[in-house]
């Protein structure tokens, strides 16, 4: 088997899991990623003024085809799908990341499933409520969304350069509030429930190791004619709060909470503007996921943001550096 494949098989094996992830995959895996996100590369990754990693993902220099992930909610047969989707040249999205001929970029929201799992998350309250806080129901929940984060970060780890994970309003394993976080509710108390599953199932130093990555994901990828962000940017924030975004209140409140009609009017163009230096910002494209769609996308801000995030759906945005986005052509199903 050549290492590609190998490493191929590594990913799909754990996307594929018929069981929990062990307590060692999970820390092996998270403590390299956390570790490797606290280190990144600065020619990417700008680093804040006080030497963290910086909120920003640069990639303006790159002419790669990019792929755009929306949220992917403890969907790991997503996650599989696209590493084995064909790209126009015919090789498959995996292939084109081995020899780093892609640039793949995830929107956040690894964890909490949202696709017809509104009964799979009551059931998980009744079990709560009975103090059973490792029953059936959370335990297949938290499968589906363990596997998946352990692929995505291993294919972090493979990929460095080439594969980006930004900060969604999901990513606080601790439910905490502040800091531009909130602890999360939908259906039922979904946060919580998650964090009492791994503090009692596999122990506060994997609630910790989460954590760890979760804190050092950026919030935002600029690449030569797109920007990306989890959700609709609330405010034109500059570059330099964009960077140093866990210094400055607000950014990350901004880029992954923002409810639809929430944002100030404008504030697409305008940080478009801000993060490139021109003028004319016509010809790029603002992608992020947060709230859900009906159909293949939804158009706010007079065009200029594209939402792509729909539950029922396994769609992709692709970007040519050398063309206009256009989502009724760029947005493609990977589950065909």
């Amino acid at each position: 088997m050549s290492v590609e494949k190998k490493a191929y098989s590594e990913i799909c094996s754990l996307l594929t899991l018929k069981e929990l992830p062990s307590h060692d995959v999970i820390f092996d895996i998270t403590e390299k990623v956390s570790d490797l996100l606290e280190k990144e590369n600065t020619a990417y990754r700008p680093s804040a003024d006080n030497h963290s990693p910086g909120g920003l993902i640069n990639l303006n220099n790159s002419s790669l085809l990019s792929i755009i992930v929306p949220d992917l909610h403890a969907r790991p047969d997503f996650l599989h799908n696209i590493l084995d989707f064909h790209l126009p040249d015919g090789s498959s999205v995996f292939h084109a990341l081995w020899n780093k001929k892609l640039n793949v970029i995830f929107v956040g929201d690894i964890l909490h499933s949202e696709r017809n799992t509104r009964e799979r998350w009551l059931k998980i309250a009744d079990e709560f409520a009975a103090e059973n806080y490792t029953g059936e129901n959370i335990s297949a929940e938290m499968q589906d969304g363990l596997s998946l984060l352990c692929g995505l970060l291993k294919l972090k780890e493979l990929f460095p350069e080439n594969c980006q994970i930004l900060k969604g309003n999901h990513e606080n394993i601790l439910n905490a509030t502040g800091n531009g976080d909130f602890g999360f509710k939908k259906y039922s108390d979904e946060g919580q429930m998650c964090k009492t599953f791994i503090q009692e199932f596999y122990g506060d130093d994997i609630l910790y190791m989460i954590h760890c990555v979760e804190r050092a994901l950026p919030l935002m990828v600029l690449g030569k004619n797109y920007l990306v962000s989890h959700a609709e940017p609330k405010t034109a924030f500059s570059l330099c709060e964009v960077i140093n975004c866990r210094n400055n209140k607000g950014v990350i409140e901004g880029l992954t909470w923002t409810a639809n009609d929430d944002a100030e009017d404008g504030s697409v163009p305008q940080i478009i503007k801000k993060m490139t230096g021109l003028d004319d910002v016509s010809d790029f494209v603002y992608i992020g996921g947060h709230r859900p769609v009906t159909g293949k996308y939804n158009l706010r801000q007079n065009g200029m943001f594209v939402q792509i995030h729909n539950p029922s759906l396994q769609n992709i945005a692709i970007i040519n550096s050398e063309k206009k986005f256009n989502p009724e052509t760029d947005i493609v199903e990977v589950n065909k």
